[in-house]
């Protein structure tokens, strides 16, 4: 669940992003979004990427740490 969450709200802030620079470039959503996606060495982009992808990863564990900690309770009860 904790994954589902994260991927709901790094989508949403993603799209409130690139409406926020077509509306102030005065560019399309695509092109907006492409932009946003573009990877050059260097750019700080890199780091939010990483920062984003570390997150994912960390919401994983913790949804799999609450499984496994779900399922030996189950056990437990028996």
């Amino acid at each position: 669940m904790v994954t589902l969450i994260y991927i709901l709200v790094i989508t949403g802030l993603i799209l409130l992003i690139t409406f926020m620079d077509s509306l102030v470039y005065k560019i399309s959503f695509a092109q907006s979004l492409l932009t946003i996606y573009s990877f050059e060495v260097g750019t700080r982009i890199i780091i939010v990427v990483i920062t984003s992808f570390l997150g994912f990863i960390s919401s994983l564990f913790i949804d799999y740490y609450l499984l496994k900690q779900k399922r030996s309770s189950k056990y437990q009860n028996k």
